[in-house]
């Protein structure tokens, strides 16, 4: 099995010392309980695959700092086809048949999100592969100068406001 690696790992380990059995399985293992992290963040792991649900709101909360809304970008407009090695999951929060989502159109990363509570599962290493692919993105964003027609534009923008 995989080594939870970087963010992950940080939020898993911050969930030892105060965890809290609720009622909430595993979709890879339904034997398995959640345990919730520690915190006041809605995010929950399963000590034998590694996975980790977050409720809505708080993938885009523990991520890596960004602008936008990377739950919001990854549902809107995806076809909901998209395969993975997992298979099909059920949402642990509600047993809602979970939809497949690409967390980015230029990665392989691929999410469970559940169309009725809005809540994403992920995988063992997805998160530290989102961290590390928010960082790529807000490094690339940062050497690419605006263009004339940007400055135009915010300017403009600017003057309207």
């Amino acid at each position: 099995m995989e080594e939870a690696t970087g963010a992950a790992r940080r939020l898993a380990s911050a969930a030892r010392p105060h965890r809290e059995v609720i009622r909430m399985r595993c979709p890879r293992d339904p034997s398995q309980e959640l345990v919730k992290l520690a915190g006041d963040a809605e995010a929950y792991t399963c000590d034998r695959c590694g996975g980790m649900f977050f409720t809505a709101g708080e993938l885009d909360r523990l991520a890596e700092p960004h602008q936008g809304s990377l739950e919001y970008s990854s549902v809107d407009l995806d076809s909901f086809s998209h395969a993975d090695r997992y298979g099909e999951a059920s949402c642990p929060a509600d047993g809602t048949a979970m939809k497949k989502v690409s967390f980015n159109v230029h990665t392989d990363i691929v999410l469970d999100f559940c169309p009725t509570c809005g809540g994403f599962w992920l995988d063992i290493g997805e998160l530290e592969r989102i961290n590390t692919e928010v960082r790529e993105l807000v490094r690339a964003n940062n050497e690419v100068r605006d263009p004339p027609m940007m400055w135009f534009a915010k300017a403009l923008w600017t003057l309207v406001r």
